[in-house]
């Protein structure tokens, strides 16, 4: 028995003597602005939303961009200058015309100029009809209810969409939620029974869905985005890389800048699950 004691006193003893503290002195990097917003056809508010980056390992909320001049433009001028409703959260009321060209022009209180690459709003088809369908568990799927659209696809190849989802008004921002496509092998033909949402609805929630008309640009972007957000953990992963929007400062284009500032037309849909 005493041998035993022994024996955990030495292995304790080993153990606490290997615990060696080893301060990292890891570098900062560059503080970047990054921009997220949208114009649309829609009646109401529309966000641009203004951060800056943070250290990776820093447990705080990510540096909001305030007081800063955020101002709409068309092709034929300046259409709004935006307030701001919060910080670093900036609005318009102005609905976005189909056939308008727009982009946005950012000054920070600092002094620093920001421009985004123009952005046409486009038409974009009406939802025919939303349902959901009831799925029993399986290898590939939870247990629960999935929503289904009808729409169609106008002849022409180059037309991008995306669709944004929200359960009981929250909007789902997950990366597996991020849902976008091309018309390259459906152009000009009717989408019959296209599933939306990755997680299963239960009774009584209620899903509403945006589709939208976008970009060859917001397209790419989408991609990369999901490249860097949704597959990820293993060693065959996508690099990380710095993902490049069509922001860029105007004194000095090089300067990286994240995010993108989008035109899109939306078409709404809306399913109570009973």
């Amino acid at each position: 028995m005493k041998n035993i004691i022994l024996l955990i006193s030495l292995l304790a003893l080993f153990i606490t003597s290997c615990q060696d503290v080893v301060n990292l002195d890891l570098p900062e990097g560059d503080v970047l602005l990054v921009v997220d917003g949208w114009i649309t056809n829609q009646e109401g508010e529309k966000r641009v939303l203004l951060t800056n980056t943070a250290n990776y390992f820093d447990n705080k909320e990510t540096p909001k961009v305030s007081g800063a001049l955020v101002i709409l433009y068309n092709e034929t001028g300046v259409v709004d200058t935006l307030n701001e409703k919060e910080a670093g959260v900036y609005i318009t009321e102005h609905v976005g015309k189909i056939g308008s060209t727009y982009h946005i022009y950012i000054k920070t209180k600092e002094g620093e100029e920001y421009e985004s690459q123009p952005e046409l709003l486009q038409f974009v088809p009406e939802i025919d009809s939303i349902y959901a369908e009831f799925k029993e568990e399986s290898i590939f799927e939870d247990e629960g209810y999935y929503v289904k659209i009808d729409t169609y696809e106008p002849q022409g190849v180059g037309n991008y969409y995306r669709w944004r989802q929200f359960v009981n008004n929250e909007y789902k921002s997950e990366p597996f939620d991020l849902l976008y496509a091309s018309d390259e092998f459906v152009d000009g033909n009717p989408i019959i029974g296209y599933e939306l949402n990755f997680d299963p609805l239960e009774i009584g929630d209620h899903y509403r869905v945006q589709q939208m008309s976008i970009s060859r640009a917001a397209y790419d972007f989408l991609f990369l985005l999901e490249q860097q957000t949704a597959f990820v953990g293993s060693l065959f992963d996508t690099p990380p890389a710095t993902i490049k929007g069509n922001i860029f400062r105007v004194d000095e284009p090089k300067v990286k800048v994240l995010g993108f500032f989008g035109a899109s037309a939306v078409a709404e849909a809306t399913i109570v699950i009973e």
